[in-house]
């Protein structure tokens, strides 16, 4: 395993050279270390964006939950994330590009100003991205562990490091050249081994064939609720457009134009990888591999048993790629949501650049360090734990986002009321204090639409200066 550890190690190395060559410039200015001096291209943009969705759960834990649960819940879960999407190009692209801050609380703080927006919304973001956090670490132990023959919780403490080194020196910079390296690797990893898979076993039909005649429910919609496919396409339909992560990087656009542009292009090299994993790789390895006690392990069983070190290597580098590609920006989101959210505001007219510059570094190592505390005990099966974390997120988050930016009646009233209901309702279904027998996200966006509607219509209206600084988002 000697090679396949020289690769992995090159790779990691370059990672942090780029986060230490970036620190100079962008721990000097807000504008530069979280949204990149807002001049990214169109083309480095989508590809980043591709990356910052494409995680670890997309490559382990897409298949996993194939293996698992079959491919039509898979499907279900990510056919909600492409569709997400050119919904997030259409419905917030322009006017958050052109709103010109940094996070997505910025927006719906400015939008309905109330203390429980300012501190709820951030809170939110690292409950729930510290969830998604452990999912990518639990994608790097195993990896490292099947294939380099490093223990998991030697891997866990070694890939945690790397990545808060260059997140928390090189901020969005480090992270969008990282992650256009990284998309790459995972393009390329995924498109080969489906590619030499199919040449090996044949075309996707037959592959497709022989594994649903040995595991027929591969193939088919059994052993759970129909409200839980619908719950896992309405969480990432309705995610993309918000999710913290990627609202950031529409901000780092250079233009809106290239903002909408750039969602749209991932979205159709996001779709290659998933369909390849899922339609190719899962089939083969559901055939050589029936009894996989964990599912999360099946990508690894593949590349063991299907390739050479030199492949594999590159394969454990991919699966990191796409480990640090999400986590550095979940981490950078939280970082925003401590450093800049909640503390930025009381400390901005206070604290020496140098301050606030410690404080962005401190949180991101925070953060970094409780998600892999708790990675050292993971989850099951890796996507289906990030994306409950994900839904809190849709349910508070994106009928006032929505509402704020497109509806005049939207007003605070409705606003605070949407954010805290979709948060409460969703924690109270998902934890199972209550049970209505729907999807916990259908109910909480139910309920947020139903306090924004409410709110709008009792409340008071919204001043004519606010609508008309809406208006002008959309120019």
């Amino acid at each position: 395993m000697l090679l396949e550890r020289i690769l992995v190690g090159v790779y990691l190395a370059a990672c942090v050279g780029i986060g230490i060559a970036s620190s100079r410039k962008v721990l000097a200015s807000r504008d530069e270390y979280w949204v990149a001096g807002r001049r990214i291209g169109t083309t480095v943009n989508s590809m980043a964006i591709m990356a910052a969705l494409a995680s670890g759960g997309s490559i382990i834990g897409v298949m996993g939950l194939a293996y698992a649960q079959g491919i039509p819940a898979t499907l279900a879960l990510f056919g909600g994330a492409v569709v997400g999407f050119p919904l997030a190009s259409i419905l917030v692209a322009r006017p958050l590009r052109n709103f010109g801050r940094f996070t997505i609380t910025d927006f719906l703080s400015f939008r309905y100003p109330h203390s429980a927006v300012r501190y709820l919304v951030p809170i939110l973001i690292v409950a729930a991205f510290t969830i998604y956090i452990v999912a990518q670490l639990k994608a790097a132990g195993i990896t490292a562990e099947a294939l380099l023959g490093i223990p998991y919780n030697t891997a866990l403490a070694l890939a945690t490091v790397v990545f808060i080194i260059y997140v928390s020196f090189g901020g969005m910079v480090a992270i969008t050249w990282t992650d256009v390296v990284q998309g790459f690797l995972m393009v390329l990893v995924i498109a080969v081994t489906a590619t030499v898979l199919i040449w090996r076993v044949g075309s996707p039909f037959e592959i497709m064939s022989q594994a649903t005649a040995v595991a027929p429910e591969l193939g088919q919609v059994a052993n759970r609720p129909a409200s839980s496919y619908i719950g896992y396409f309405i969480i990432w339909a309705t995610a993309i457009p918000v999710i913290p992560h990627i609202v950031m990087r529409v901000f780092t656009a250079k233009d809106a134009e290239s903002a909408r542009l750039s969602l749209n292009l991932s979205m159709l090299v996001y779709s290659m990888i998933i369909l390849a994993a899922v339609l190719v790789i899962v089939p083969v390895g559901r055939i050589d591999f029936p009894g996989l006690v964990d599912a999360d392990q099946l990508f690894l069983r593949v590349m063991e048993a299907q390739f050479s070190p030199v492949i594999r290597g590159i394969a454990v580098a991919a699966v990191l790629a796409a480990v640090m590609s999400t986590t550095d920006a979940l981490l950078l989101a939280c970082s925003s949501a401590i450093s800049h959210d909640i503390l930025g505001r009381h400390l901005r007219n206070r604290a020496s650049q140098r301050t606030m510059s410690l404080v962005r570094v401190g949180s991101t190592w925070v953060i970094g360090v409780a998600a892999l505390l708790w990675a050292f005990s993971p989850p099951d099966l890796i996507s289906e734990f990030y994306t409950a974390g994900v839904g809190i997120l849709s349910s508070s988050l994106f009928v006032p986002t929505i509402a704020g930016l497109w509806w005049r009646r939207a007003n605070l009233v409705g606003g605070v009321g949407a954010v805290v209901s979709g948060a409460v309702v969703y924690a109270l279904l998902q934890f199972g204090v209550i049970d209505v027998g729907l999807a916990p996200v259908v109910v909480a966006l139910a309920a947020s639409a139903a306090a924004m509607i409410l709110g709008g219509i009792l409340g008071p209206r919204e001043s004519s200066e606010m609508i008309a600084h809406i208006e002008t988002l959309h120019g």
